[in-house]
This record gives structure tokens, C-alpha cells and sequence, in this order.
């Protein structure tokens, strides 16, 4: 699992929450910067952050750190 990779799981799970980056932001506690930088692949965040966006996803934490050949990125 690449840092794109993952940004992208959340950019798609956000998505078909309807939740803009702002409010995902504000949701979770963080900057909109920070969900834009992993969402686009730069940083990961913390653990404990990637659990509060899952958590507000409705997902597992797991799920960010699954094998999934559905993600494409462009360029690949």
C-alpha cells in the first residue's frame, strides 16, 4: 500500500459519504490542509488520525491498509 494508494481509498470513501474535504476536516479535528496532503499522497498522517477519519467514514482502520486492485492512479 503506497501513500497515493492510500489517499485515494479516502478521497473514495469521503466521496460517497458526500463530505467535502473541509468538513471531513472539521469532523475529525485537523486542517483541511492535512486531509488535502493524504489524500494526494504526501503524508500518511498519524495512526490515530487515520482512525478518526475512519471512524467517521464508518469504516474499519483496516481497511486503509488492505490490498485493493480497484485503486487506480494515474499514470500507472
Amino acid at each position: 500500500m503506497t501513500l497515493i494508494q492510500l489517499g485515494h481509498k479516502i478521497k473514495n470513501l469521503r466521496e460517497k459519504k458526500g463530505l467535502s474535504q473541509v468538513q471531513l476536516a472539521h469532523m475529525v479535528g485537523v486542517t483541511n490542509s492535512l486531509i488535502c496532503k493524504i489524500e494526494t499522497g504526501q503524508t500518511s498522517g498519524s495512526i490515530h488520525t487515520l482512525k478518526k477519519i475512519a471512524n467517521k467514514l464508518d469504516v474499519s482502520v483496516n481497511i486503509f491498509f488492505e490490498d485493493d486492485s480497484s485503486v487506480k492512479v494515474a499514470g500507472e
